[in-house]
Formats: structure tokens, sequence, C-alpha cells
């Protein structure tokens, strides 16, 4: 077994493990294959076709000129990856100092086409300001989320910090990757 494929392995097998099955949200019992030692286990088909259709979303969006996407993470543990990933595809990003309105004044001062939160159960309030506005919401939904309220929801263990990398950076690379095509394109 290669190395890829065991990174694979242990990334798919940590990121469907899910919480105890009295902690998880009975609307997501399509995204659950299962319970092991009464923690339910996320159907990672689900998680693959959820970073599917969330990755053809983006290309659609950055497809545009122009397109922003506000990254949003206020987890101590893992703000500085998302930092990195935002600055790496050279978008805005929050990760200190949420307050009510926050997301509107922001709106109104940077265009924002989409935003990505990480740990969409602890982020909730920054969900419920994004609906409001009609902004598309991409976010890690974890077993014991409400995924009402997110447009592409990414069905994953959000506890991992690993994982949350792993997300964060798949989604600034096909930022990237889209935006040197866009440049690409206009130097022809």
């Amino acid at each position: 077994m290669g190395i890829r494929n065991k990174f694979e392995k242990d990334f798919l097998y940590y990121a469907s493990l899910g919480h105890k099955s009295r902690f998880v949200d009975p609307k997501i019992y399509l995204n659950v294959i299962g319970y092991r030692k009464n923690a339910s286990v996320i159907d990672t088909e689900r998680t693959k076709e959820s970073l599917f259709l969330t990755t053809q979303f983006l290309r659609s969006i950055f497809s545009q000129k122009n397109a922003s996407i506000l990254f949003i993470n206020l987890n101590e543990e893992s703000k500085s990856v998302t930092n990195l990933c935002a600055l790496r595809s050279i978008e805005p990003f929050l990760t200190k100092n949420w307050s009510s309105g926050t997301f509107t004044n922001i709106i109104f001062d940077h265009k924002v086409d989409v935003i990505f939160v990480l740990g969409s159960k602890s982020h909730y309030f920054v969900i419920q300001e994004a609906n409001k506005l009609n902004t598309p919401v991409i976010g890690l939904v974890d077993s014991d989320t409400n995924s009402n309220m997110i447009s592409f929801p990414i069905w994953i263990n959000d506890d991992s910090t690993n994982i949350c990398h792993k997300i964060t950076s798949n989604i600034s690379n096909t930022i990237i990757e889209i935006k040197l095509l866009n440049y690409g394109f206009s130097c022809l």
C-alpha cells in the first residue's frame, strides 16, 4: 500500500467518526451509515460527494472575475491554518473578534460571494447572518450539527484539526487553480 493510499484511508477513517448516537441530529441520518461503540459513522461516500459538489460550485463562482470567498474560523486550535489558506488564495478571512453584525459590515465593505465556515455548529450565528443576506455558505457539518441553513454542507468529523486543515487546503487549492486559469485565459 502506497503512502498516498494509506493517507487517504486514514483520512477517510478519521473523517467518518461522528458523535455519540444520543447527540446525532435526526436530520442527517442519510449521511450516517451506522454506529460503532455508540458513536455515529459518517458515510465517506457522502463526504466525497459533498466535496465534489462544493468544488463544482466554487468553479462556477470563481470562473466569474472578481469573485470572493470569506474564510471564517474562530477556533483557536486551527485558525492559523485558515489564515494561511486564505492568504495563499488571496481571499479575506476572519479568525477572531466576531460580534453581531460583523458579516453585514464586511459585505458592505467588501464584495463576498460565498463564505466558508469551519465548525458549523459553533459558528451558527455567522450562518444565520449569511442567510439573512442570501449569501451561500459552505460549512463543515458533523453528525451533531443541523445543516438546514448551509448551502453546501461537507459531511465530516469537524473536531479533528487535521481534517479541517485538509478540507481548508482543498478549498484554497481549488480557488488558486481557478484564479490561475482565469489569469491564463486573460493573457491570450
